[in-house]
């Protein structure tokens, strides 16, 4: 079943159907404000709660027009945000290992990947923050244009030229 079928049925008042929303896009909100807040457990759990709890209080307002992945995200950029205005912190994390390596890469492979991950989070970290967000939804979220631009609040063409002018400047930062 469809995000957007099951939320329809949230709205006619089967208010346990959104368990599953939960199940969707916990780990995927978890993971989204996990690296836009610069936080690790309990902290990143609160905050995806409170976007999950404030797409329900919400659920009544989504427009079924719209893609109701790029409608969650939205509240969650939102909460990461406000979280980030109150903390004032970076809003990049380390990359965790069990993201980045698996059982085959050998110990001399790791540490070159390693160094070169850490390399392009630095360099991304130091983006301004619209260029930031831009190239985490695109790269790590896998979020098309139309999606950033819904989450972002901005026109798909402004998410392409924001992605070509981050990546630029990644280019410039990396060749340093």
């Amino acid at each position: 079943m469809k995000d957007e079928e099951i939320v329809l049925l949230v709205q006619k008042g089967e208010k346990e159907k959104y368990g599953e929303i939960i199940e969707r896009y916990w780990g995927k909100l978890e993971r989204y404000l996990r690296e836009i807040c610069n936080q690790r457990g309990e902290v990143v759990e609160d905050l995806v709660e409170e976007t999950l709890i404030k797409g329900y209080e919400k659920i009544q307002s989504f427009d079924r027009g719209r893609k109701f992945s790029s409608w969650i995200y939205r509240i969650g950029h939102n909460v990461g945000v406000d979280f980030i205005k109150k903390k004032k912190e970076s809003r990049l994390s380390e990359w965790s290992e069990e993201n980045t390596v698996d059982g085959t890469i050998n110990i001399e492979d790791r540490e070159v990947w390693r160094e070169k991950k850490e390399e392009l989070h630095k360099a991304i970290q130091s983006l301004e923050e619209k260029y930031k967000e831009a190239v985490w939804l695109y790269y790590f979220e896998d979020k098309s244009y139309d999606e950033i631009a819904d989450i972002l609040e901005t026109t798909t063409n402004n998410v392409g030229v924001l992605i070509k002018r981050a990546k630029d400047k990644l280019r410039k930062l990396i060749s340093k």
